[in-house]
């Protein structure tokens, strides 16, 4: 269910944009038949702001799938990297010990 968000994402705005579309020109078909004319303007209005949602959506989903694929070669790329340079690669905190306390307590026994 919330794998592979991002194409899902954009799949459902593609699904979206079509359905505000046809209710939107049903609904100003029926109001300008209903009134006057005028209620044709509902038609262009919704179409417009079905594709602006439309678009937030997608990109969202665009994004997802960006990220995903970055995720992925991530760890390829850090490997590669700390195989080339192997200086470069991050030492885990608990491992290094700080050469200032052991001075001072080397200094202190000594006292």
């Amino acid at each position: 269910m919330f794998k592979n968000a991002g194409e899902k994402l954009k799949i459902t705005a593609k699904g979206l944009f079509w359905l505000i579309v046809v209710c939107g020109t049903i609904d100003g078909i029926y109001v300008a038949s209903q009134t006057d004319a005028s209620g044709l303007l509902i038609i262009p209005i919704t179409i417009l702001s079905a594709w602006v949602t439309s678009l937030v959506l997608y990109a969202v989903g665009d994004m997802c799938e960006n990220i995903d694929l970055m995720r992925s070669n991530m760890y390829t790329v850090t490997t590669v990297m700390e195989k080339r340079f192997p200086d470069l690669a991050e030492e885990d905190p608990g491992d290094i010990v700080s050469e200032d306390n052991n001075d001072e307590a080397g200094n202190s026994a000594e006292e």
